[in-house]
């Protein structure tokens, strides 16, 4: 027995001296994942005699050598040397940076406009699912254009669901939905992967309906004003056509500069300068603060209604239905005033006419004012910026008769026209207008011409449409 346990030992002190430790087929194999399984016969099982006898013994080596190396029914792998180095490894690619990840939110906006748009801003808020805040656009909307707004929002996984709040516009349509303004609810907005190309899509497309307003009808002393381009919701404000306000209200002179995009409003002695694009109008020297700036709306000028008639003393009051809105105003006593001394002046002159009409031409006031009725009840029509003969070539002064009228007169670089002859070549005629109709130079209130009278454009082609041949034209000093 002893010696069978010495067999046993000696065994084991070979394997250590092999490695230092047992290496068996199962971890050779896990370690080689992937390769082909090393093949290994199965262990010798040493049967002992029926009969109890020991086992032969098997002999040490003289001297304490190393008892022969005993055979294994299969030898175990040639373990390789370790190196002191490691061997580099590839380095990997880099990952995407933030790969299915959401990072952001893209909505594409088409606008569809159901009527005559309200002017006004629409709020766009982005929330978690949790009701988090996660960003704002506000955007000012006064027309069909299309536009797109990105939110940045922290990086989340793909599948992550947000909701969208909107304000200022009528309806939505998402899908196959329309949702009426104010929502009920937060509308989902979803993201995925798409399967054909494996991209990450955190975009969606929308339609909004343009909120309309209802009509806005102007009354002034109780008479309905018909306005050529209607007055307008600009967020909370009304705003309305300046010079068809202004002379509804008893204002006619609205003279547009063009070198410094402004309009003067003047009645009397009393004027106003209007500059557009800006949140603030200038009255009898006063600047005056706006809460929308004036703007261009289809070639018109726009001004905030009630700062623009209180200005001139009118008197503004409001009344909504649910279905229109009236607004009724009163004339300016400002220009009733002008109006009431522009009558009594012409009036006291004793000037007649032998049609309808009168015009009088002031060169102290570069006024020029067409009056209808007859001698001695002569009652203003329209009063209107002109600008007349340069001190070295001076406008006619007396009293004359409208005697001819012809469509231009042609220049190289400009024309004049239509053209109201009064005198010789004196006459009333347009500004120098450019071929295609732009002003070449739109000036009045100055002394500047070869004698004539200047009107801008929209000033001439009205007494040329309305105004006889034979209309008296009286020309003073002052």
């Amino acid at each position: 027995m002893k010696k069978f346990l010495a067999a046993i030992c000696a065994a084991g002190m070979l394997i250590s001296a092999c490695g230092g430790a047992a290496v068996f087929a199962d971890e050779i194999e896990n370690e080689n994942s992937g390769s082909a399984a090393v093949e290994t016969a199965a262990p010798e099982v040493i049967e002992l005699p029926d009969d109890g006898a020991a086992p032969q013994e098997i002999p040490l080596a003289e001297g304490g050598a190393e008892a022969e190396e005993i055979p294994l029914a299969s030898e175990a792998p040639e373990i390789s040397e370790i190196a002191e180095e490691p061997t580099a490894v590839p380095e990997a690619p880099a990952p995407v940076e933030n790969a299915s990840k959401v990072t952001n939110y893209t909505l594409n906006f088409n606008c569809v406009l159901d009527g005559w748009p309200r002017y006004d801003s629409a709020v766009f808020n982005i929330y978690s699912a949790a009701g988090e805040l996660l960003g704002s656009h506000t955007v000012y909307i006064g027309g069909t254009d299309s536009f797109s707004l990105t939110y940045d929002l922290p990086a989340a996984p793909v599948g992550t669901m947000y909701y969208l709040e909107v304000s200022g516009v009528d309806s939505i349509d998402y899908y196959t939905d329309n949702y009426p303004l104010p929502l009920d609810e937060k509308l989902p907005l979803y993201t995925y992967v798409n399967e054909a190309d494996g991209t990450v899509s955190s975009s969606a497309d929308m339609t909004l309906h343009i909120r309309t307003q209802d009509d806005i009808n102007i009354y002034v002393d109780g008479k309905y004003v018909a306005l050529s381009s209607p007055a307008i919701f600009d967020g909370s404000s009304i705003i309305a056509p300046l010079s068809e306000v202004a002379e509804a209200i008893g204002i006619s002179d609205c003279t547009y500069f063009p070198e410094y995009d402004s309009v003067k409003v003047k009645t009397g002695d009393n004027e106003m300068l209007v500059n557009i694009g800006f949140s603030y109008i200038t009255v009898f020297g006063e600047d005056k603060q706006l809460n929308v700036p004036v703007k261009n709306i289809n070639s018109l000028t726009y001004i905030e209604l009630r700062p623009f008639v209180e200005s001139f003393g009118s008197t503004l009051e409001y009344f909504d239905s649910g279905e229109y809105i009236d607004i009724h105003l009163t004339k300016s006593p400002m220009a009733l005033e002008a109006i009431a001394a522009l009558e009594k002046r012409i009036n006291e002159s004793g000037e007649g006419s032998s049609t309808d009409y009168l015009i009088w031409v002031n060169k102290q006031k570069f006024r020029c004012t067409v009056f209808e009725g007859s001698k001695g009840n002569w009652k203003r029509l329209k009063d209107f910026t002109v600008g007349i003969g340069a001190p070295s070539s001076e406008t006619i002064t007396g009293s004359f008769e409208y005697s001819q009228a012809q469509d231009m007169w042609p220049y190289e670089h400009y024309y004049v026209g239509p053209v109201m002859i009064f005198y010789g070549n004196y006459a009333l005629h347009s500004t120098l207008l450019r071929y295609d109709g732009t002003p070449y130079n739109n000036n009045v209130g100055v002394k500047l011409s070869l004698g004539c009278v200047r009107c801008q454009a929209k000033y001439i082609n009205w007494m040329s449409k309305y105004v006889p041949l034979g209309t008296r034209v009286y020309v003073t000093e002052s």
